[in-house]
């Protein structure tokens, strides 16, 4: 008889016979190999073995700047879980902007007047709600009070009426809004620098595989989501009117409210966007910090039609182009050259001096009259800048609305239209 361990040779030698002769093949797994991806500037990142989104402009290719030049974390973790520690979803965010878009080499000074301007502080806006609200001694308290104090707010902060009064009705039309925290058109706007220069829809853009696009050109459309309450600017100049709810209108906007179509501004006819007027600084701030919009502004119709050009401050406009002896705007979007009008002869009628352009060629001007506020201790309203429903409902009434010529009045000794409400 054969011992135990003869058997099991002769059984190995067996199965290797075996398995030489099967007709189906044995891959064997080869250990897969990636080369560790190097950016333009020498630098390793990780990121990019997982993160394959397109880059849909050249000035943040990821082939120079990478995932973590924006959106920090740490490029050389071998891990998931150290390699997002730290990471920012919006490095736009004036939170940590001074981290990413300030960083030396991007764009820190741009960051630094952005942090004044009035689209990021709001100023305009909180002063003059304590203002009217008789609540001057808080002003006095914090001459220079910005909506980013209101996330952390100071004790006597807490309890004006004004500023619950801000929170509730005005507070998402700011930069400090971090962007996508309510539903909805809300969730679109705020996000620091992003609140402006992303574009493309959210949904979209993840079926693509592609990264928002990062763009210089504003289209009107961007600065219509903020602008389209009080005058009503941004509905008016595209012709839109927001007139009574409830009746016949042309078309219902992202919030729901009714607008009717009525005859467009000549500028947007012509195809003419927000920021082909209105400059880098009056848009981004130029480091000052301002009270109101009136000191921010540094374009007027003049500026163009009989300055050749220059703005309020003597700043020349560089979109403003002499050619062949007569004098056009580049347009910032469309780039076509668009022949600036001279005043007729009667704009320059002595008797008009005082005139403002636009108080004779605004065709008309939305006009809310009896405006009302209601409010309601008992009642509970969403809170803008704490994402939570606190105490304290407010409400706007108003009388009626028309639109129909402005009415005018007198401002620094000039007459110019305005709009009660």
């Amino acid at each position: 008889m054969w011992g135990k361990p003869f058997l099991l040779f002769l059984l190995g030698i067996l199965l290797g016979i075996f398995f030489l002769i099967l007709p189906f093949p044995i891959k064997k797994e080869r250990a897969s190999k990636q080369e560790i991806p190097i950016l333009t500037t020498g630098k390793p990142e990780l990121c990019l073995l997982c993160h394959q989104e397109k880059i849909q402009e050249k000035a943040h290719s990821v082939e120079m700047l990478g995932c973590s030049s924006c959106h920090l974390g740490n490029p050389l973790a071998s891990s998931k879980k150290l390699a997002h520690k730290g990471i920012v979803k919006n490095p736009s965010d004036l939170r940590v902007v001074e981290k990413t878009c300030g960083q030396p080499n991007c764009h820190p000074a741009d960051t630094k007047k952005v942090t004044h301007s009035l689209m990021a502080t709001n100023h305009g806006i909180i002063r003059k709600l304590l203002l009217v609200f008789g609540e001057e001694k808080l002003l006095n308290s914090y001459p220079k009070l910005s909506v980013a104090q209101l996330y952390n707010p100071e004790e006597p902060l807490k309890k004006s009426l004004a500023l619950d009064y801000f929170k509730k009705l005005c507070g998402s039309c700011h930069l400090y809004l971090p962007k996508e925290k309510f539903e909805d058109f809300l969730g679109e706007k705020g996000g620091g620098c992003s609140a402006c220069h992303l574009l493309g829809n959210k949904e979209d853009l993840k079926k693509k595989k592609v990264h928002p696009m990062l763009a210089k050109k504003i289209p009107l459309d961007k600065c219509v989501m903020c602008h389209n309450r009080s005058g009503r600017i941004g509905f008016t100049y595209q012709g839109l009117y927001e007139g009574v709810q409830g009746g016949i209108y042309s078309k219902v906007w992202k919030d729901g409210r009714e607008l009717t179509q009525i005859e467009p501004d000549i500028h947007y006819k012509a195809n003419l966007h927000c920021i082909d007027c209105h400059t880098r600084e009056e848009v981004m701030g130029d480091g000052s910090f301002y009270k109101n919009i009136d000191q921010a502004i540094e374009i007027s119709c003049e500026s163009c039609h009989t300055q050749q050009g220059l703005t309020k401050r003597g700043k020349k406009l560089a979109q403003v182009v002499v050619k062949e002896g007569k004098l056009y705007l580049k347009g910032k979007i469309t780039e076509k050259d668009y022949p600036i009008k001279e005043p007729s002869p009667e704009c320059k009628d002595p008797l008009h001096k005082r005139l403002s352009c636009s108080a004779c060629h605004s065709k008309y001007i939305p006009q809310c009259m009896g405006c009302h506020v209601k409010y309601d201790p008992r009642e509970k309203h969403l809170d803008k800048i704490l994402v939570r429903e606190t105490k304290g409902l407010w409400e706007e009434y108003e009388s009626y609305r028309r639109i129909t010529e402005p009415p005018l009045a007198i401002k620094n000794n000039q007459i110019v239209p305005v709009s009660p409400g």
